[in-house]
């Protein structure tokens, strides 16, 4: 690769596709589905993506050259307006239109309806309670990685939630994934157990408490 030239910004609704196929690509899909069709992927990442886009209070892009190549999506419980604007439930509706013309797209609606009824118990659980803030979904893609864009990512969310106010915010993440990183930066494992879809993943959830300073090791 040439000379870095990483920014970074807040996202705006035009930002939403490409970060689907971040999703896509990054996501480890076998944690949350059986299904393995790339429309019906698409389908669920747009759900999702669109869901939380909703409740975000700060969505943050990294670019490479102009080419996005991470995301972070994170909330407070701090009165703040919304991170984007947008209409979506109309973005819901039609990938849940897509997910029923199709077989493994109805197996994954039935699989949606399990997993929200598992949020719901995970989001009441009491380790979380003292929280009053979510990093919802953090993705950098593979061929920009070790370039601490990650790390920067977190910091602008750590900023953000401090400039809110907020002392405490928790994520969820699964053994698929690099939860060394949050083990490694201050995070805290607070929950454990295992995926209702794949019986050999184990789900985290990690919490951690904002000082006068946060510092990420990449």
């Amino acid at each position: 690769m040439h000379k870095m030239n990483i920014t970074y910004r807040d996202a705006s609704v035009n930002d939403f596709s490409t970060i689907i196929q971040i999703f896509v690509k990054n996501m480890s899909h076998s944690v949350f589905t059986k299904a393995t069709d790339k429309d019906v992927l698409s389908c669920i990442a747009a759900i999702q993506m669109a869901e939380e886009f909703h409740i975000a209070s700060c969505i943050k892009i990294a670019e490479w050259d102009g080419e996005i190549c991470g995301v972070l999506i994170g909330a407070t419980d701090a009165s703040v307006p919304p991170a984007v604007s947008f209409d979506y439930n109309a973005m819901i509706r039609d990938a849940n239109i897509k997910l029923t013309t199709t077989s493994e797209g109805q197996m994954v609606l039935t699989e949606m309806l399990l997993h929200n009824k598992n949020v719901k118990f995970e989001s009441e659980c009491e380790v979380i309670l003292d929280c009053d803030g979510e990093l919802m979904f953090f993705a950098v893609n593979q061929e920009y990685r070790r370039y601490k864009i990650g790390s920067c990512l977190v910091k602008n969310f750590e900023e953000f939630l401090q400039k809110c106010g907020s002392k405490k915010y928790f994520l969820h993440t699964d053994s698929q994934s690099t939860f060394q990183y949050y083990e490694n930066n201050g995070f805290e494992c607070v929950w454990k157990k295992q995926s209702i879809f794949n019986s050999s993943v184990e789900h985290y959830t990690y919490v951690k408490e904002l000082g006068a300073c946060c510092v990420s090791r990449s």
